[in-house]
């Protein structure tokens, strides 16, 4: 499968198809925590899944505080 139009998509935030790859989901959790791939596989799946979940949540309010400074600065 390629991976690369829907990372390019969600990178750009123009992707709509539902849930990211397990490719890109893999390589994010890889990245943000420092895992390399043994340890990434060596990590249960209920880890793996809340881990992405904190991620994805840190990511949305960041956005939304950078929004709402924007407005304020704006203001």
């Amino acid at each position: 499968m390629d991976v690369l139009w829907p990372a390019e998509a969600i990178y750009e935030g123009t992707w709509s198809s539902g849930p990211p790859p397990e490719e890109l989901e893999d390589f994010e959790l890889m990245k943000e925590m420092g895992w390399t791939w043994d340890e990434l596989q060596a990590t249960p799946a209920y880890v793996r899944k809340f881990s992405w979940d904190f991620i994805n949540a840190r990511a949305s309010a960041q956005e939304t505080a950078a929004k709402r400074q924007e407005g304020k600065s704006r203001g």
